[in-house]
């Protein structure tokens, strides 16, 4: 029988352990000093730790360190990759601060005598050898990791010019000299990190943003780079990652040189070195140190470079230290990243230091860590510690680090204040005659309370141009302005107005709308919108509006090719959408409208005589494929659903924010035309479901598709505007929009009524897989793509056609065009091909204005 005394007495004695252990935390020791090699220059980011413990730090980048300890009596380590490691004893009482510092020596590396014949490999094969059969093992032999982090991240400038493009850059502001020389960036931060293998969660606990007494920081720190894993992803889980180079396939990759060995702690460790055998694959070259019997990585010291199929970072420098905890199980100590970037004038550096203490391998984490599917969490008063809190860092600042905190909390001062934010939006609504002719100018109030925006006089690239041209209306004025007034912090008032005048055929139109964004301010993304519009407008056929005004101009006035076909609405609508801020959202939009044919009035051109030739405004495949083309009034019913599921989120100190999914996107639209609601004839009911995604392949690329199905239901009076449409394009080289377009189909050659249609666009880039093959595409890294666009229908009409492409076209930071040469089939024995350019703009959201889904 167990005694129950002497069980309370375990419990005391375990509890009297606890509060003595915390105790020499709080009240212990602080160790303080410096970092050296035998020439008396700083080692950056050396790791220095406890013996037998997790506890440690690095130093800055000029070799300091700051370490808060227990009292008593420990051994401290310092070791430094390709130094030898160095250590002491130290006896701290409470309370008490010792310098300590260090001087480390070169490794002296032995080499046993090997009798190598020129056939046999270097022995560096059999120690990876060994390293890659393990590989597998140390991968899975943590199961589930918990640790606390102390992150910097700094980002500093060694040339910057003053003025970029004729604008004043205000160097003074960045915290940047009359050098372009600077800091441009600085946060620290101290979080805990716990990952069971499928889920991770980061609690950040404090935050130190230079310039920014309310900064954030980073919300997920980079993750501890596993080069276990055969892909390793150093820019996060969406990037095309590296070849590890212990990988089960390394040895295909990768060259090594055994450099030597040194006893350490009872292991031997052997000091290989690492190069990629071919130019342009994604591999590291570097230093990696493995340890004898449990073939462990030790510590390693990898580069990324342009012949790694770097992009926009030019070199990119990873460090990491490993401690054991265990015979056979070696734990994360200390990572270090650094990378430059050099373009045009600029030339920029960041690090981000990463250090580990209290690492916790395969202990339980409760389920409640985990809830909620957020993946960081800032605690209520992450940003708003006291400089006092950070008097204890574990890293030391550099100079130029707390002169920077000091610099910019002033500046900060400065621009937050309202008379220097009132010069700033003084300035920026100063009339700039380039913006008006070819940009969309916009002007804001006082404390940006109203916000006046207008469309483009010449080259707006969708419905935004003042003037156009086309043969319904000729010469047409179309301004448009949007105004938008903020409420409260969480209501937005939009109005949006229009008006048009053609020339030619003397018709003068007008449209307004009103909205209301209603946000959650505690959610961000999770929103209400409302609202209605009204007025007589022109449109065209396709509500996708696929003819880009000002490439109608430019085709109408010199090639004789009106592609862009016009009619006249009326139309009184309300709309509801709601966003629910987690991959969920759908609307509901009525409308009535009277809708109005309208027919060429001008065939003016400045092309020449026999060159091109002018088609119908109605032609007449289009108005057979529909059940009548007149004057009429429809009321029409839209509901959209979408969703993405799988999301995750970041809860802020004050509000929530979705980090996003790598699930698929399903969409649901179904619309409705409702006879006799005031005189309606449209009677139709028309659906489309679809699924979108783009998958990461890593090393073997990325896969884009937009797959749908659709059709009609009920087609008792289908007019022009209520067919399937397809968004075609021609002519012009400029590319259909990628996964919704068909960069060869006519814009209403295929448009139908059918009972049923599928439709398919698959895009395969290969980001570097094959183009790092051949010479001239492998220096530009230019990346080879395939894919094809198809659409079929229940009636037997098709249209389809594949492209081969390169992308990634460009210089540096700029990598976002695209060519691709496209070979088109149709139903109708068409054949087409030639060459399209596009944007590719990975990465960049496209931010959408269009609040009610209005086609004007």
């Amino acid at each position: 029988m167990v005694n129950r005394n002497s069980m309370l007495n375990v419990k005391y004695i375990y509890l009297l352990l606890v509060c003595f252990f915390n105790y020499s935390i709080v009240y212990g020791g602080t160790l303080k000093g410096r970092v050296t090699e035998d020439g008396g220059a700083p080692l950056p980011y050396a790791t220095i730790y406890i013996e037998g413990t997790t506890v440690g730090t690095t130093t800055n980048g000029d070799g300091y360190y700051e370490l808060s300890t227990g009292n008593g009596t420990f051994t401290v380590v310092c070791q430094y990759v390709g130094y030898k490691q160095s250590s002491a004893s130290v006896t701290l009482g409470a309370g008490e601060t010792k310098s300590l510092d260090f001087q480390l020596s070169a490794e002296a590396l032995e080499m046993k005598e090997v009798v190598i014949r020129a056939s046999d490999e270097d022995p560096a094969y059999r120690i990876i050898r060994s390293t890659i059969a393990r590989r597998k093992h140390h991968l899975e032999q943590v199961r589930s990791f918990q640790s606390s982090i102390y992150f910097k991240g700094v980002m500093r400038s060694r040339k910057m010019p003053g003025k970029f493009m004729g604008q004043d850059l205000g160097l003074a502001d960045l915290g940047v000299d009359s050098q372009g020389k600077g800091v441009l960036y600085l946060t620290e931060e101290e979080a805990d990190y716990y990952s069971d293998g499928e889920r991770e969660k980061t609690v950040i606990h404090s935050v130190h943003e230079s310039g920014d007494r309310s900064g954030l920081g980073f919300s997920q720190f980079p993750s501890v780079i596993s080069f276990y894993e055969n892909n390793v992803s150093v820019f996060g889980r969406t990037s095309r990652g590296f070849i590890s180079p212990i990988s089960d396939n390394a040895l295909f990759y990768y060259r090594y040189k055994l450099l030597g060995e040194f006893q350490e702690h009872g292991h031997t460790v052997y000091k290989i070195k690492v190069t990629q055998k071919r130019n342009y694959e994604p591999c590291f070259n570097g230093t990696i140190y493995i340890t004898d019997t449990d073939f462990a990585i030790h510590s390693l010291d990898m580069m990324l470079i342009k012949q790694s199929g770097m992009d926009m970072v030019d070199t990119l420098t990873l460090s990491q230290v490993f401690v054991p905890i265990s015979s056979d199980n070696w734990v994360i100590k200390s990572q270090v990243l650094y990378f430059t970037i050099k373009f045009m004038m600029f030339d920029v550096t960041a690090t981000g230091v990463a250090v580990y203490n209290g690492q916790k391998v395969n202990e339980q984490i409760p389920d409640s860590v985990f809830s909620g599917k957020v993946t960081s969490l800032y605690d209520k008063t992450a940003n708003k510690k006291d400089s006092t809190h950070w008097d204890a860092r574990p890293v030391p600042l550099e100079a130029d680090e707390r002169r920077d905190f000091v610099v910019k909390d002033s500046i900060s001062k400065v621009i937050n204040s309202p008379r220097y934010r009132d010069s700033v939006r003084r300035a920026g609504n100063k009339v700039k005659p380039m913006a008006i002719l070819l940009g969309e100018p916009s002007f804001t109030s006082r404390e940006n309370r109203h916000t006046y925006s207008f469309n483009s006089l010449l080259l707006g690239l969708a419905n935004d141009n003042i003037l156009n041209y086309n043969t319904v209306e000729g010469l047409n004025v179309a301004p448009k302005v949007s105004i938008r007034h903020k409420l409260d912090s969480s209501h937005t008032l939009h109005t949006n107005g229009a008006v048009r005048y053609g020339f030619s055929n003397n018709h003068f139109n007008a449209m307004t709308g009103i909205y209301v964004v209603s946000r959650n301010r505690e959610w961000l993304g999770r929103n209400w919108t409302y609202g209605v519009e009204g007025g007589r407008y022109v449109f065209q056929f396709s509500p996708e509006n696929p003819v880009i005004p000002m490439f109608n101009t430019w085709r109408t006035l010199l090639v004789r090719e009106n592609d862009m076909k016009l009619y006249e609405r009326w139309e009184l609508a309300a709309f509801l959408r709601r966003n629910y801020g987690n991959g969920l959202e759908w609307m509901l939009k009525t409308s009535w409208q009277r809708r109005l044919p309208l027919e060429n009035s001008t065939d003016y051109t400045l092309a020449a005589e026999g060159k091109g030739s002018f088609t119908e405004n109605n032609p007449a495949y289009l108005i057979n494929e529909a059940t009548a083309w007149e004057q009429h009034d429809a009321a029409i019913v839209n509901i959209h659903i979408s969703w993405k599921p799988g999301y995750t989120y970041t809860q802020y100190p004050d509000y929530k924010v979705a980090n996003g999914s790598s699930w698929p996107r399903i969409a649901i639209d179904y619309q409705k035309g409702i006879p006799g609601i005031a005189g309606s004839k449209t009677d139709f009911d028309k659906w489309r479901f679809g699924i979108r995604d783009d998958v990461n392949l890593h090393l073997l690329g990325r896969l884009r598709y937009h797959l749908a199905a659709g059709g009609f239901l009920n087609t008792n009076y289908v007019s022009v505007p209520d067919l399937k449409h397809l968004r075609g394009m021609r002519g012009i080289g400029y590319a259909a929009p990628y996964l919704t377009g068909f960069q060869f189909a006519p814009f209403y050659t295929f448009s139908n009524k059918d009972r049923l249609y599928g439709e398919a666009h698959i895009e395969y880039h290969l980001n570097g897989l094959l183009s790092n093959k051949i010479p001239l595409l492998r220096q530009a890294r230019f990346y080879l793509l395939v894919g094809g666009n198809a659409f079929y229908t229940s009636s037997g009409n098709y249209y389809s056609e594949a492209f081969v492409g390169l992308d990634n076209l460009g210089w540096k930071l700029l990598r976002i065009l695209r060519v691709d040469f496209v070979q088109s089939w149709d139903s109708y024995m068409g054949r087409n091909s030639g060459i399209r350019f596009g944007l590719n703009m990975r990465g960049v959201s496209v931010v959408r204005n269009n609040l009610s889904e209005s086609e004007w």
